[in-house]
């Protein structure tokens, strides 16, 4: 049944709805705005279709088939770029054909408005929905998105990406009211979901679980993150633990930030890339800013144990790509070609001699040697680091 509303066409007639079949409608030579027995006839306005809270979660993982497009937006760029490429990922269904996807900027559609017409249009040489994503799109676009809602009747899957967008946007009321379209607006999760988000996060990477002592530490660590900060604590927090049997108080507040931060990735790539006289200073702003260095050590021989293991599977025969794609917890997707190229360049007892070093380093600062712990971190860096291949020296 399809609801029209039903206004007097003469003064006097009550206002009143009528339901009744879409076919028998036409059939009657009833339309939309005609007049039929002192009515005017006029379909109801669609519902606003906005996607919010825990509708959201289950619509990006299934979303409508009835709808042709969706508008992802919110506050967080990383948040917003994550849940595009979960939908970019369940609507493509693992197909790497590059003719079903199509990525346009915001400044490229005001440019060339028929630019995502002809997208739209376009054909894939192997069959199945096409899928074209539309980044950082703001209310100028709202236009040239109402032609291609209008146009879009199969074929062709369209994502919008934009920033925060206010009730009044002209592209979210476009997304809102449109039949064949949904909006998702999506916002940082905050408290108990906030931890139950990264929570998941952790059993994604195949981390161990989260002792109940651990908790208090980690919402305290949490509070404040955006999305993407929280996915990459995750990964180094997942990276810490791989072979422990809980994540622990300790191993929260060793990955903490500024732990969490950039400063342990440049200092792991610092050695990595053969780049020691950076070291020190590098060490200088970790330890000023509290961190634990001997954190920093245990991430870095974990970091060497991942080249180690998929270089054991490239002699196995696997390519670089497939012996990454088999670590656990993944590589960061920001750290992947850098991860491939040292794959590639440094020899296996190149890695087996940095391993060992670092072990040696772990049972040192263990030991309680002569030497202060900073000192002896930084020698066996910088000495690790001067073996790198193409160690710059500097």
């Amino acid at each position: 049944m399809r609801s029209y509303i039903v206004t007097p066409a003469k003064a006097g007639v009550r206002t009143r709805e009528v339901f009744y079949e879409q076919r028998a409608r036409s059939e009657t030579g009833y339309s939309a705005f005609a007049e039929y027995d002192g009515f005017a006839f006029k379909p109801r306005p669609p519902a606003v279709t906005k996607i919010a809270g825990n509708r959201a979660k289950a619509y990006l993982a299934n979303p409508d088939t009835a709808h042709h497009a969706m508008l992802l937006y919110g506050p967080d760029a990383t948040q917003v770029s994550a849940r595009r490429n979960e939908v970019v990922r369940t609507l493509l269904g693992g197909d790497d054909d590059p003719f079903r996807l199509a990525r346009l900027e915001n400044d490229q559609v005001k440019r060339d408005p028929a630019a995502l017409l002809d997208e739209i249009n376009g054909l894939s040489f192997g069959g199945g929905d096409r899928v074209i994503v539309l980044n950082m799109a703001t209310d100028a676009a709202t236009a040239t998105l109402k032609s291609a809602l209008e146009e879009m009747q199969g074929g062709a899957k369209l994502i919008v990406t934009a920033g925060v967008l206010a009730a009044s946007s002209k592209l979210r009321k476009l997304f809102e009211g449109a039949g064949n379209a949904g909006a998702v607006p999506l916002y940082p999760p905050e408290g108990a979901a906030l931890e139950a988000e990264f929570s998941a996060m952790l059993r994604e990477l195949g981390a161990p679980p989260i002792e109940s002592e651990a908790r208090g530490a980690l919402s305290l660590v949490l509070s404040g993150f955006q999305h993407g900060e929280a996915e990459r604590f995750a990964e180094t927090l997942a990276l810490y633990t791989m072979h422990d049997d809980a994540v622990t108080t300790e191993a929260v507040t060793a990955c903490a930030p500024p732990a969490a931060e950039a400063d342990f990735d440049e200092t792991i790539q610092a050695v990595a890339q053969g780049r020691p006289r950076r070291i020190p200073s590098l060490i200088d702003r970790l330890d000023s800013q509290g961190a634990s260095l001997a954190g920093l050590i245990r991430v870095l021989s974990l970091y060497f144990q991942r080249l180690h293991r998929a270089q054991a599977a490239m002699e196995g025969g696997a390519d670089a790509q497939a012996a990454m794609s088999k670590l656990r917890p993944p590589i960061f997707w920001k750290l992947k070609d850098v991860f491939a190229s040292q794959l590639r360049a440094w020899p296996r007892p190149g890695v087996e001699e940095a391993l060992n070093q670092l072990g040696g380093l772990e049972a040192d600062l263990r030991s309680g040697k002569t030497l202060p712990d900073r000192a002896l971190i930084e020698r066996v860096l910088m000495r690790i680091a001067m073996s790198a291949p193409g160690s710059r020296q500097r």
